[in-house]
């Protein structure tokens, strides 16, 4: 027995992010009120007496604060969490489902003649199998296996995506809307850096095969050097995104646009790497040059600009008008959350 009290809280489930972390509660001054307190509902009761019956009652438990419904996901935890099954707060409740119903086998504060000896039962120190200890990275590698081959039993969510979107920002995550203004927060990408850092992808593909079919000709458009640093930019960074982004095509669990953010790191990363490429080994003359470092110059206004606009989405502190927060639901599938007075 733990001795604990049954805790959650809005922080993301370890293997079931759509859903709340359920723990139990310890106290260790980190200044975090415990928020423990959860009703009991009694789904098959027939009468409205207060009555719980071991074995029989079929109860569900919904958290006071959060309104979250104790849950059993279906997922196994890893070696760290000894291979039980993960237990969640759901806060988007699709009806009654067996997976929050539960059951009690016993109960331990009655009035039975054993009640001293189940007292002292709570409150021994509970057992701990320390040969199962692993080391971080052990326990790191662990969490990342189960992690990418985890099967979720809620495939959508009201903010799930999949990869194809994520490239050209065809989906948002509404954060947070304040309780009495339209100011609200969202995960939405800067359109054109998003779509320079794809471009570049595309783009650093095309000229690598392009200078590889030359060279098969024995025709060196680029010196040794250069030809060596643009190779190893690209395994860094074309591979990093490669690494990061292509594995979700086989994931059988709910997606995020923000599982794409470290893929997109590698991208902007070879932003750069073009358009050096472009403006020292494409442009040849002197006014190819200027007109190139003139597009660039646009294409950072242009970034600077679409950052001040949806400014108000990603940092929540100005309030807009509904036909404001329409203006910039640029994409019909961005989730603009928009009150009718």
């Amino acid at each position: 027995m733990t001795t604990r009290l049954l805790n959650t809280h809005d922080v993301a489930a370890p293997l079931s992010p759509h859903a709340q972390e359920v723990s139990c509660y310890v106290d260790y001054n980190i200044s975090m009120p415990a928020q423990s307190l959860w009703r009991l509902d009694v789904v098959n009761r027939e009468s409205d007496a207060e009555t719980w019956k071991t074995i029989l009652s079929e109860v569900r438990f919904v958290h006071v604060n959060t309104s979250a419904i104790l849950k059993l996901s279906g997922a196994h935890l890893p070696d760290w969490g000894f291979r039980q099954l993960e237990v969640v707060g759901e806060k988007l409740s699709r009806g009654l489902h067996e997976s929050t119903v539960w059951t009690v086998e016993e109960h331990r504060y009655g009035r039975s003649q054993e009640q001293k000896e189940r007292e002292l039962e709570l409150h021994s120190p509970a057992q701990t199998d320390v040969s199962r200890n692993l080391s971080f990275l052990a326990r790191f590698s662990e969490l990342q296996w189960r992690m990418l081959t985890v099967r979720s039993d809620d495939s959508e969510h009201k903010y799930s995506s999949t990869p194809l979107d994520w490239v050209t920002l065809d989906t948002s995550i509404a954060y947070w809307l304040h309780p009495r203004t339209s100011a609200q927060i969202h995960l939405l990408g800067n359109v054109v850096i998003w779509a320079s850092a794809g471009l570049a992808t595309a783009l650093y593909a095309l000229l690598t095969c392009w200078y590889l079919l030359r060279r098969r000709r024995n025709i060196r458009d680029l010196p040794e050097d250069c030809w060596l640093r643009w190779v190893l930019a690209g395994a860094l960074c074309a591979g990093g995104w490669a690494a990061n982004y292509l594995p979700f095509f086989l994931m059988e669990k709910t997606l995020f646009l923000y599982h794409y953010l470290p893929a997109l790191a590698f991208q902007i990363l070879l932003l750069p790497v073009v358009v050096q490429q472009v403006g020292e080994h494409l442009c040849r003359s002197e006014l190819q040059r200027s007109l190139f470092g003139a597009l660039v110059v646009a294409w950072y206004s242009a970034a600077c600009r679409v950052f001040a606009v949806l400014r108000p989405l990603t940092y929540g502190d100005t309030p807009l008008s509904p036909s404001e927060l329409q203006a910039l639901r640029w994409r019909d599938s961005w989730d603009i959350l928009i009150r009718k007075h």
